[in-house]
């Protein structure tokens, strides 16, 4: 996704709401021209780093506080998947900040006002060096505002994620060099990558209208190779897991 540079920071003084205008990029569409499923993850990060580096709660404090924010949970709606040049609008919030719990949603709009992409996702706040979850600091949770609108997915962090049966579909897929973010581990982008070549292997529908995804310990920069388990359970719905060595990644599920 493209950022057009007069929009980045687009938003009212009196809005906590990030508003962002981008154009969709051809290094993030596939062969069909329409976006992949990384592509559109990409888009809700881009947004909510944005979001976060503005009131020095993202990627710029990491240096002076050594902790950040990761993702933990996230639901997805797929409405329309954009394509190639199209322009969007992307607007996300903060729904509130709990503890060491951090509540943000997503609504994506194309050129004619029309809704394409929904989300509510789930952040933990960590202490990069120890790898524990923290508290958020109070002044971090007071300077960061919040909108109490209603969520995509107001039941996220209660949802019942199953693991694929050992006995699905395995796919292995090397680790890129590429897939590893600043935290040290690889960025959650990169795991709709995975999911989409192994959905493209095993012979599955390559776009999913909902994921619904549960993250557990990251993948390690030096991982070489992670293995996709996907389960059909209904005509319409899988779940799936990505697992490196003998550890779960991700799980979650698909619908169509």
């Amino acid at each position: 996704m493209s950022v057009e540079p007069e929009s980045a920071a687009a938003a009212g003084a009196a809005s906590n709401k990030l508003v962002m205008d981008l154009v969709v990029s051809y290094r993030d569409v596939d062969r069909d021209e329409v976006v992949l499923l990384s592509g559109v993850f990409k888009l809700l990060q881009e947004a909510a780093v944005a979001h976060a580096n503005r009131y020095n709660v993202g990627t710029a404090a990491i240096s002076t506080s050594g902790e950040s924010w990761v993702l933990h949970r996230i639901a997805v709606a797929i409405h329309r998947y954009p394509r190639y040049e199209e322009r969007l609008r992307i607007e996300t919030w903060s729904t509130g900040i709990k503890a060491f719990k951090g509540y943000r949603d997503f609504r994506v709009y194309d050129a004619t006002d029309e809704l394409v992409i929904s989300g509510s996702s789930l952040w933990l706040y960590v202490n990069l060096k120890t790898k524990a979850i923290v508290r958020v600091p109070r002044d971090v949770a007071e300077r960061f505002p919040a909108r109490l609108e209603e969520a995509f997915e107001p039941a996220l962090e209660t949802l019942t994620l199953p693991s694929p049966d050992a006995a699905g579909d395995a796919t292995p897929v090397t680790v890129r060099y590429s897939d590893v973010d600043a935290n040290h581990h690889v960025n959650n982008t990169a795991y709709l990558d995975y999911l989409q070549t192994a959905l493209a292997r095993r012979g599955l529908p390559l776009r999913p209208r909902e994921i619904r995804l549960k993250f557990g310990k990251g993948i390690p920069a030096d991982a070489t190779e992670v293995r996709v388990t996907t389960q059909t359970v209904e005509p319409s719905r899988a779940l799936f897991g990505i697992d490196y060595t003998d550890t779960t990644a991700a799980q979650g599920e698909l619908r169509w």
